[in-house]
């Protein structure tokens, strides 16, 4: 997370939130989040295969078919998104 100062003497902070559909530690097919480098969380679901970046930077999950399974925002303001694959999701986003 990196920190900026704002003129109404808050710090603003903004990080980037990562989504992905792969096989977790465990074993299993699932999600997983991380901040940076830091993992943050993750579960399995083997229904999940693809996501989708909305025009208001959201992930929806996907399953096989295309339907959507899940839709995951980041908290505070989302300032921008980025589809870097179709199982990988950047959401930049400020506190």
């Amino acid at each position: 997370m990196t920190e900026e100062g704002s003129g109404s003497g808050q710090k603003v902070r903004q990080a980037t939130l990562t989504i992905r559909t792969m096989v977790i530690r465990d074993g299993t097919p699932g999600l997983s989040l991380s901040l940076g480098t830091q993992l943050i969380g993750e579960w399995t679901d083997s229904r999940a295969k693809a996501l989708a970046l909305t025009n208001d930077h959201k992930a929806r999950v996907l399953g096989a078919e295309g339907e959507q399974l899940y839709l995951l925002s980041a908290p505070g303001q989302a300032l921008s998104g980025e589809a870097v694959s179709d199982t990988e999701l950047c959401i930049t986003f400020e506190l």
